[in-house]
């Protein structure tokens, strides 16, 4: 009975000690207390679609310092350390770093040239063989650029001595590929292996290198990088449609959306025969959007009379924000938008990259104008206008 007694303790001890073992420990210091009062998130980022990233957790960030601890259940894995964006949109100067969830106890350190990782099986070669030969880079690409800003003090550049400054900035980070490829290839087995491995496109690695890290990653991921190479071919199959489709001359795209009451409609509701319609891409969040409000706005009070109507099509994901924007610019027009920003398909559709865009459809429903601005918009709606009195 004794025993029994001693064996079931020591199994107690040791499952305590394989839970205490199985434990990741984050401490992080910012080294500035700009940041405090903010959450940062944990990310779990998709080896291969990184738009299913995942959210793991949030830490507030107190005294410039932060931490995370979770347990570590499987195989390690890399995890993105981020602040959200500023106004949903813009974002905060503390970079995105990764790091790597192990059993251990790790120490974030953000310094000018990048950050440092100590800790860790993983984590502690992912530095000595990746971060730190990167802070090592980053150093001697500041001495260059602290070289070139000398020169321009007193005189400006040609094109060949710029040209010669920036070969010099690509040459150094050119030193970072031998580094990433030896490190891929020695957990090429692993989570953490794929994930560096598809970090960088496939044109990143020289031919007969990616073929042999292809061959040797796990199959599952070499699987969802093919499907994802189809669906990247059939994105930019669309784009190229989508630009020919919407060329000048070509009957305008209709699409649904929701007005600022909440109630689906389409863009053909306010396209009429016989006016010249204005399509604004905007967003609260787009300064030059923003900016170029009042020109709209004189361009509708001048020739709305005449026959110009303008819709704005917003690329907000909040609608709070959105109705906020158009309540305190006093936008006069019909404001529509389906509120899933550059993850919608309108702009894939309308092959729109940037905002401000605009285009302009004439009396008889023809795309006219795609994406002019200032004074040649106003020319050119003087013409469609006039050709309708003619």
């Amino acid at each position: 009975m004794k025993y029994i007694v001693i064996n079931i303790f020591m199994l107690c001890v040791c499952l305590s000690s394989c839970r205490q073992a199985s434990v990741f420990k984050l401490e992080a210091d910012v080294h500035t207390n700009e940041y405090d009062s903010l959450y940062i998130y944990m990310i779990r980022p998709d080896v291969i679609f990184r738009e299913n990233d995942q959210k793991l957790d949030s830490a507030l960030i107190r005294n410039g310092r932060f931490s995370f601890e979770c347990q570590v259940n499987g195989e390690p894995f890399v995890v993105k350390l981020a602040l959200p964006p500023k106004d949903d949109h813009f974002m905060y100067g503390l970079p995105e770093c990764n790091c790597i969830v192990e059993t251990g106890e790790i120490k974030l350190d953000y310094t000018s040239l990048g950050v440092r990782l100590e800790g860790g099986m993983l984590n502690q070669q992912y530095d000595d063989r990746l971060l730190a030969l990167n802070r090592e880079i980053k150093k001697r690409n500041n001495v260059i650029v602290a070289e070139r800003d000398s020169v321009e003090k007193s005189r400006t550049l040609n094109p060949e001595e710029m040209s010669a400054f920036n070969q010099r900035i690509g040459a150094l980070y050119n030193e970072l590929k031998p580094a990433h490829v030896r490190f891929v290839f020695d957990y090429i087995g692993t989570e953490v292996g794929a994930f560096f491995f598809f970090f960088y496109p496939e044109n990143y690695y020289p031919a007969d290198i990616y073929a042999n890290l292809l061959a040797l990653v796990g199959e599952n991921y070499r699987c969802k990088a093919e499907l994802k190479k189809e669906k990247d071919k059939e994105a930019v199959e669309h784009w190229r449609e989508s630009v020919e489709l919407t060329e000048i001359g070509n009957v305008y795209r209709d699409f649904i959306c929701r007005d600022l009451a909440g109630k689906e409609v389409k863009l053909s509701d306010y396209v009429h025969p016989g006016h010249v319609t204005m399509v604004d891409f905007w967003a609260s969040w787009c300064v030059p959007c923003v900016q170029e409000l009042s020109f709209l706005k004189s361009l509708y009070q001048t020739y709305h009379g005449q026959g110009l109507d303008i819709v704005s099509v917003s690329l907000d994901t909040k609608r709070s924000a959105w109705e906020a924007a158009v309540k305190k610019h006093q936008i006069p027009w019909p404001q529509i938008s389906d509120l899933k920003g550059w993850h919608g398909t309108i702009t894939k559709n309308y092959a729109i990259s940037a905002i401000p865009f605009i285009i302009v459809i004439d009396q008889k429903g023809k795309i006219a104008v795609r994406n002019l601005h200032d004074y040649k918009l106003e020319n050119a709606i003087k013409e469609l206008l006039a050709a309708k009195n003619k």
